[in-house]
């Protein structure tokens, strides 16, 4: 059995918009993250990349992607504002 070494990485960001933003700036060189549209958010949650962001989370719902750089992950908020959680490893 072979386990996969690294650590994990946890975040939040507040406060999104309309306006897509980035979950973080970090760099970090990552394999993968689970990007949660927080529980409580009122309306959906957009995700992608800087130019297009297609993908519908509802409240609650979460995607794994398998990324190189959580910098790469944009957000935006279909209306109202809202959060998105997100857990990495490398």
């Amino acid at each position: 059995m072979s386990y996969v070494s690294g650590r994990l990485y946890a975040g939040e960001k507040t406060g999104i918009a309309a306006s897509a933003v980035q979950i973080s700036t970090t760099t970090n060189n990552i394999r993968e993250v689970l990007v949660q549209a927080d529980p409580g958010n009122t309306t959906n949650m957009l995700i992608g990349n800087v130019d297009s962001q297609e993908v519908v989370l509802t409240p609650g719902q979460s995607v794994t992607i398998p990324i190189i750089s959580l910098s790469l992950v944009y957000v935006k908020m279909a209306s109202s504002t809202g959060t998105v959680n997100w857990l990495a490893r490398d």
